[in-house]
């Protein structure tokens, strides 16, 4: 579905963003209405680079199409405000863009992106604040398209070969002919057998001239479908970089660049057979010309053409296949450690050079350091240079894979004794972005170019203790920043989270964790206890409420993520296969347990300490309400020690006469405590009483009194 279909198929609340991002923008909405299919096909970020001659050509195209819709609207009444508004924003746009064309398609562009996050929030909005249980995406419309589109290319690429050299060989038998038959200098003006003569050369010259016109005609074309497919790979790896980010916050996204590199690399090969064909062209020039010979003018405006396409095409095809990332960094990249190795790997996905020609690729940390006091400065130790290789195979590509690298904090030379060096500031070091650069010389078949690509903004950090509010960070910049470069004073106001982008990104924290992401009774506790009530759409929560301020001591963040680390280490399959019911607030708890017989327990996380779990049951006495029990809180350090199933199984309660009983008996709702953690018991070793001289097992359990 079109991105302006489904923008318009948004709640109101959603509706109404895109109504107030169109009413200060230069272009009107009636003509984003009119060529909606046709601006979402164009590259306008490309267009918009410096240099580029692609902005000037959109521009008059889109004025052209407007026109044209102008001038198929009925002369009716019903109209009449249409062709009023698009008449006074063709004027208007041509006043205002046709001397700077670039700021019109950066305009445009800007306008796409923001359409695109707020269909986002829209989409995720609409289910709840639930995530998307993960599913495998079925190939899109785009990746049709270009496979065909690609296969057309190759096909007229083949003809205007053939074309040319038919071209070629008429033009040796012009030069045969011209050189037998045409003596310069020479007054044969009586002779009719030279009139005729000179009358079949120019024939054979008008052919040989609109044999060349039509070359440069298919050339032209082919150049057109180029930009075209062009276009369509772009925004295919603007997909893949947004997977890629949304896979570095945890979310289950493919970032498979196979497809991509194999799509680059035949547009690549494409439009240097018509770089060489053009270049084969201009030869022929040199052998024959003539006046007004079109190959004295058009080739070398169309080679300026192409050699732009594939400047911007090996611009983008540098890419960051792999954020840096420490190893078992538990799925969280983008977090460093000083003096902690990590790596960071980079991919050329058009498999296209010159062998004699090393590609040599650096990096760079922080080239443009922002002034602000305080921020710190690193080294990279190890080589920060490598040589781009080739992949295990062939097919894998070009790759430079920076492994066992580490960082160094830089001294500052002008704290002295008694300073606090470089780390002060205002700028907290957990929210200080920090960037690296690759570089790479390329060249090939004559075009030499220096690439560029960098990572996502990561956090470098000195100890563990500073992991958790890194990695909050990464997260919070990821989530709300439009553009991923970084803002480095993005977390000196940064902007509040929509509840259903912060609900669909906590759901993949669980996901990456244990395997099951948050369901929407869970994201509604969440958001309650957030929040006070029940969640709205348009409801927002601040940085400083999510990782710094908490009632209990702790943050928000502090705490879920206390949770994270207890699945990881001891709770992760019991997680997985849905018998901790989680995050339940103590009203529903009650809710849940007071209508189930004695015995009924649910696992929930515990509210009041970091990283703690427990079991609460209901019991119904023979007269009065219901009673509720819950368990002290289990941590990491029990549970290091005896797994929660186990506890669970040995779990004994005193009652009358001291006599021990185990008060869990069913998981809520129903299920038997032996039939739902039987799998997951440790197998008891039992003591053989004959045996002299050998001590008897002994386990721990819980004995609540």
């Amino acid at each position: 579905m079109a991105q302006w279909q489904e923008v318009q198929n948004l709640a109101n609340a959603y509706l109404e963003q895109i109504h107030e991002l169109y009413a200060g923008a230069a272009l009107p909405m009636a003509v984003r209405q009119c060529l909606a299919a046709w601006i979402e096909d164009q590259n306008w970020r490309q267009a918009a680079e410096p240099l580029s001659s692609h902005a000037r050509m959109l521009f008059h195209s889109l004025l052209v199409l407007l026109w044209e819709r102008l001038g198929s609207l009925g002369l009716g009444n019903e109209d009449f405000m249409l062709r009023h508004n698009l008449r006074k924003a063709h004027r208007d746009l041509q006043a205002k863009f046709e001397e700077c064309p670039e700021t019109f398609a950066n305009l445009v562009a800007n306008l796409l992106r923001e359409e695109r996050r707020i269909l986002r929030l829209g989409q995720a909005g609409g289910q709840g604040g639930a995530a998307p249980a993960p599913s495998p995406s079925p190939r899109n419309d785009r990746e049709q398209q270009i496979q065909r589109r690609l296969a057309e290319l190759h096909t007229a690429l083949q003809e205007a070969e053939r074309a040319f050299r038919h071209l070629e060989d008429m033009q040796d038998a012009f030069d045969f002919c011209f050189k037998v038959h045409y003596v310069p200098g020479e007054d044969r003006t009586n002779d009719p057998q030279y009139a005729q003569q000179i009358q079949a050369l120019q024939a054979k010259l008008q052919i040989l001239d609109r044999q060349r016109r039509e070359v440069l005609a298919q050339i032209q074309q082919l150049l057109g479908r180029s930009e075209t497919l062009q276009d369509f790979v772009l925004q295919e790896l603007e997909a893949w970089r947004d997977r890629q980010q949304r896979a570095c916050m945890g979310a289950p996204e493919d970032t498979n660049l196979r497809p991509l590199e194999t799509w680059f690399t035949e547009l690549g090969q494409g439009l240097f057979q018509l770089l060489r064909l053009l270049r084969a062209l201009g030869e022929l020039r040199l052998k024959v010309t003539y006046e007004r010979d079109p190959l004295k003018a058009e080739p070398p405006l169309l080679e300026k053409r192409l050699k732009e396409l594939l400047s911007y095409l090996i611009q983008r095809a540098f890419v960051v296949e792999q954020q840096p990332t420490m190893p078992n960094a538990f799925k969280r990249p983008l977090v460093l450690r000083t003096a902690t190795k990590f790596s960071a790997r980079a991919r050329l996905l058009l498999r296209l050079h010159d062998r004699n020609h090393p590609m040599e690729t650096s990096i760079h940390i922080d080239r443009d350091p922002p002034k602000i006091k305080g921020f710190r400065r690193f080294n990279i130790l190890t080589s920060s240079s490598k040589t781009l290789l080739a992949g295990d195979s062939p097919q894998e590509g070009l790759v430079c894979d920076f492994q066992y690298l580490t960082l160094k904090e830089q001294k500052d030379s002008r704290a002295g004794k008694g300073s606090k060096g470089s780390g002060e500031g205002p700028v907290v070091v957990t929210e200080e972005l920090h960037l690296i650069t690759f570089t790479l010389a390329y060249a090939y078949c004559g075009l030499e170019l220096e690439l560029e690509t960098s990572t996502l903004p990561f956090v470098i950090i000195s100890n563990n203790s500073q992991l958790s509010s890194a990695w909050a960070s990464i997260l919070w910049f990821n989530m709300l920043s439009p553009d991923p470069k970084p803002q480095f004073q993005f977390f000196s106001a940064p902007p509040a989270a929509p509840w259903p982008l912060l609900a669909q990104v906590l759901s993949w924290q669980f996901q990456s964790v244990a395997e099951r992401g948050l369901a929407r009774e869970h994201l509604l506790m969440l958001a309650e206890k957030l929040f006070g009530s029940k969640p709205s759409p348009e409801s927002t929560l601040s940085w400083t409420k999510f990782s710094k301020d908490g009632a209990a001591g702790f943050s928000f963040w502090a705490w879920l993520d206390g949770i994270l680390g207890l699945l990881q280490e001891h709770l992760k399959q019991l997680w997985k296969d849905g018998l901790i019911l989680g995050f339940v607030s103590r009203k529903q708890e009650k809710k849940l347990l007071k209508g189930k017989r004695t015995g009924t327990f649910l696992i929930r996380f515990s509210e009041s300490i970091l990283g703690g779990v427990t079991c609460t049951w209901v019991e119904h006495p023979e007269s009065g309400p219901p009673a509720f029990r819950a368990v002290v809180p289990y941590t990491a350090a029990e549970l290091v020690s005896l797994a929660l199933p186990d506890i669970i199984r040995d779990y004994q309660l005193l009652v009358e006469e001291n006599i021990p009983e185990n008060p869990l008996q069913f998981l809520h709702p129903n299920i038997p405590r032996d039939e739902a953690f039987g799998p997951y018991y440790s197998k008891r070793e039992e003591g053989n009483l004959m045996e002299q001289k050998k001590y008897l097992n002994r386990r721990l359990i819980r004995v609540s009194i």
